[in-house]
């Protein structure tokens, strides 16, 4: 990395999409909003405009992030285009996070396994297990009533989950629900991800960047 840092993040995995500027030691700036199907003709303006934000070109980017799923295909197809059609323009490093990883790192340290859940659409959630931030378990799909036989000590719960959805695990499931504006896919967490990627002295090759699906 340069002596500047700055580093773009992106999200686009689900309804849900981000965009972040992480200078190396705080989030300079960012933007989450609800973009139902629409991201593609959102998410190059919502770049520019965290840019101008902070008084920043493109061309000082100095590494990208992108959320790589699991999500929807579509929405997470468009973050990683831009994202290597970026790093391929300004000849710039790109890591890529798990979607579910972005979740589970916004809990932060606590006592207990935390379950990371994502939509994944036809009324099916993705979701990951972890402890001490780190996953334990390969991610998965499951139906609403597949997820809660998944939960059988005190978990925390934290991700997409309709009204509904977060009733009956209440209900149903001995859990402890993070609170809604908590459950928002923020890319300001995947920035700090990426982060430690670089300082790890991973290589960001754009090349072995890649969409993460499951079935």
């Amino acid at each position: 990395m340069s002596a500047s840092p700055l580093l773009l993040a992106l999200d686009t995995s689900t309804s849900t999409a981000s965009v972040a500027l992480f200078d190396g030691q705080r989030v300079a700036s960012e933007t989450t909003w609800l973009a139902g199907r629409e991201h593609s003709t959102r998410l190059l303006l919502e770049v520019e405009l965290a840019l101008e934000r902070i008084g920043r070109t493109q061309q000082e980017v100095t590494g990208l992030v992108v959320a790589r799923g699991p999500g929807s295909f579509t929405g997470v197809r468009v973050a990683l285009s831009v994202a290597k059609g970026m790093a391929a323009g300004l000849a710039i490093p790109l890591w890529g996070v798990s979607s579910l990883d972005v979740l589970a790192l916004a809990v932060g340290n606590v006592d207990r396994p935390v379950r990371a859940v994502l939509e994944a659409g036809r009324g099916r959630y993705a979701s990951g297990l972890y402890q001490g931030g780190v996953a334990i378990e390969p991610p998965r799909l499951a139906a609403l009533d597949e997820l809660i036989h998944l939960i059988h000590e005190e978990t925390l719960i934290i991700g997409e989950l309709t009204p509904d959805a977060r009733k009956r695990l209440e209900t149903e499931c001995n859990v402890r629900l993070a609170d809604p504006a908590a459950c928002l896919r923020r890319a300001g967490f995947l920035a700090e991800l990426g982060w430690r990627m670089a300082v790890r002295g991973e290589p960001g090759d754009p090349g072995l960047v890649d969409a993460l699906y499951i079935s």
